[in-house]
């Protein structure tokens, strides 16, 4: 039993070691080009558009940032986590594959027999995914190439037409008072941001119309914030 003990707090250490060491490389290996092209070549980014794509991805996944990585955690384990959130498609693909695979092993979630059973699933399922993906890539683009343009031009709908499945299926989920007020918030900050030349500085309306998606959606995460807040109170005086 001791052996066990000893045996399973090397394991997690030998985990937390190395997954700190491949994050930190890989945050090393992103900042790499990015570093090169501003210090080296001297290609230096304007504040306004950084400022304004940070607001844009806050916008976006920001909630993420905190909410994945406390809500996986317990099906990921710590080895899970580190390899998941370094290769990526977490919830479409990792998650699916290790619930699969305890689910077929009778594991329960969180035990050192699921975590194992985990570690194995994503390897596999990130190994799967990079063969697909570099096939899909070469024999991809020869098929694109082979398209007629009219066919091609329909591509330029594509991300509309996803980000537009997107906001049907999260707002398919909202009471109808609610999105009322989501989608009267995003239409009265579009119309601000029209008409902000008008009476501000350029350089602050550059900056929000460039990032006008980003502050929407935090806009809205600030109202659907606010609105879980009162409906938890609600409930607690019930």
């Amino acid at each position: 039993m001791e052996n066990n003990k000893n045996l399973s707090s090397n394991f997690q250490k030998s985990i937390h070691f190395w997954g700190r060491v491949t994050i930190a490389i890989a945050l090393i290996s992103t900042l790499m080009i990015p570093s090169y092209l501003t210090f080296v070549l001297g290609h230096y980014p304007d504040i306004a558009d950084i400022i304004s794509g940070l607001i844009s991805i806050v916008g976006f996944v920001g909630v993420i940032w905190f909410v994945e990585p406390i809500s996986y955690f317990p099906t990921l384990g710590p080895a899970g986590t580190y390899m998941s959130f370094l290769s990526g498609n977490i919830g479409n693909m990792r998650m699916p594959v290790i619930a699969a695979t305890q689910d077929a092993l009778d594991l329960k979630p969180g035990s050192e027999q699921a975590e194992v059973a985990g570690i194995f699933a994503i390897i596999s399922s990130t190994l799967t995914n990079l063969f697909i993906l570099g096939i899909v890539m070469v024999a991809g683009q020869t098929i694109i190439n082979s398209l007629p343009p009219t066919i091609l031009a329909s591509f330029d709908f594509a991300l509309p037409g996803v980000l537009g499945a997107m906001m049907i299926t999260l707002g398919s989920k909202v009471k109808k008072n609610n999105l009322m007020v989501l989608v009267l918030i995003a239409v009265s900050t579009m119309i601000f941001i029209k008409f902000s030349p008008n009476f501000l500085p350029e350089s602050i309306y550059k900056l929000i119309s460039s990032a006008d998606v980003g502050i929407v959606a935090l806009l809205g995460i600030a109202y659907s914030l606010y609105r879980a807040k009162n409906d938890v109170e609600s409930n607690n005086k019930e």
